[in-house]
């Protein structure tokens, strides 16, 4: 199943957080060696605590989450238009309602030996993210992605369309715009359903009660 989350569901769904959180900063600054703000084993940044992002995230039938991500729209301040500015010599000015921001992409390691790595859950989040842009009318994803993932979008089956190249000395980097599309949800579910082998379609649920059809205010 795929939990919507937003900032104001930080105290009633706290267990949630604790665990995205944690995840990041074992991927992110552990694994990766991302230089990020970390404090009591939790990766929190000012954009979770000063804005209003939507948090996806894949949760199994114990509460368990294996995998997550977090979207901001490009009306406001993204990492793109501050933290990442400086990776690129284009004047990359992205700025619309119908474009949102993904950024903190992150499967999650497994918490214990009861939970394997999940082998499912980037297809999940991108399934997710796919749906639920339908579902809010956003039309484009844009994000900040390395070279070496560009073989994954592809055996994934949701490539984006490359913006800008990082300069040099930065590394590898490119910023890309998904589109958002009926087929590429459709496409997305039927992968899904064939590495699960069953016929579960994605769901997504709030961890707070909002409208069925997500239209979030810019």
């Amino acid at each position: 199943m795929l939990q919507i989350l937003m900032r104001r569901d930080r105290e009633t769904a706290s267990s949630y957080f604790n665990q995205m959180f944690r995840a990041r900063a074992l991927v992110f600054r552990d694994r990766m060696g991302w230089d990020v703000t970390v404090e009591g084993g939790l990766e929190i940044d000012r954009f979770d605590d000063e804005h209003d992002p939507i948090y996806l995230a894949v949760k199994e039938e114990d509460d368990v989450l294996t995998g997550s991500l977090r979207l901001l729209p490009t009306t406001s301040e993204t990492m793109l238009s501050s933290e990442f500015q400086h990776f690129f010599d284009e004047d990359l000015d992205i700025c619309s309602p119908s474009i949102w921001e993904c950024t903190r992409f992150c499967v999650h390691p497994p918490v214990d030996s009861r939970h394997p790595p999940s082998q499912t859950a980037a297809v999940e989040l991108l399934s997710g993210l796919c749906r639920l842009s339908l579902k809010s009318g956003i039309e484009h994803i844009m994000g900040v992605y390395d070279a070496s993932m560009v073989g994954v979008y592809r055996r994934i089956g949701w490539s984006p369309a490359p913006l800008a190249r990082s300069r040099p000395e930065i590394g590898n980097l490119y910023v890309g715009l998904w589109e958002v599309s009926e087929e590429t949800d459709q496409h997305l579910e039927q992968r899904l359903k064939a590495m699960r082998k069953d016929d579960r379609s994605p769901s997504l649920q709030f961890a707070s009660s909002s409208p069925g059809n997500v239209q979030f205010s810019f």
